[in-house]
């Protein structure tokens, strides 16, 4: 696994001892963050978009080359117009299959709380708890709760624009249950 880099005298040889050492770059380098993002087309108007990523300038590519090959899952990309470089996990499936088992195996330290949310919104996302109303709420509201950096738009102000779409969700939650298309 680790042969396959151009610079593998770099790591550990023993596999767990690499495990640990990805885990503590990304307690100080990676970021789980969750976005929502303004989406009209979507049943309340709003996606839940949880993505991993860790950002390295030119030096560090090697260990995001690392976390590749680890995680077997995600990409590298040239950050546009700079010498940084980011790995990326933003498919939900790899994220829920692949990073949060190897970060409860591997635990963190400095980001044990944002990864606990995370992992928390991603299972209830696999769980398709996102399609009711009442499970969208809850899950926007761990969302905001889990980030203390600033918002394109307040929790107050999504939760606002669902007024509109609680009626038609009601009506639709209603129909399906008799049988009835909305």
């Amino acid at each position: 696994m680790i042969h396959e880099l151009e610079k593998p005298e770099l790591f550990p040889k023993r596999r767990k001892y690499l495990h640990w050492y990805i885990a503590g770059f990304v307690d100080a380098e990676g970021c789980f963050s969750v976005s929502i993002k303004k989406q009209n087309n979507t049943r309340f108007g709003y996606v839940i978009d949880p993505v991993f990523h860790v950002v390295q300038s030119k030096k560090g590519l090697e260990v995001l080359k690392a976390m590749k090959t680890v995680l077997n899952a995600g990409r590298i990309e040239r950050k546009h117009g700079q010498d940084e470089y980011q790995f990326i996990i933003d498919n939900r499936r790899q994220i829920a299959e692949k990073v949060i088992p190897f970060f409860k195996k591997y635990k963190l330290i400095v980001k044990s709380n944002e990864f606990e949310v995370f992992a928390e919104i991603v299972e209830r996302l696999e769980k398709k708890e996102h399609w009711h109303l009442e499970g969208f709420k809850r899950l926007l509201k761990l969302a905001y709760s889990a980030t203390k950096q600033k918002r394109k738009r307040s929790f107050e102000e999504v939760i606002a624009s669902l007024k509109g779409r609680e009626s038609s969700e009601t009506i639709r939650q209603g129909s399906s249950k008799k049988g009835e298309k909305p």
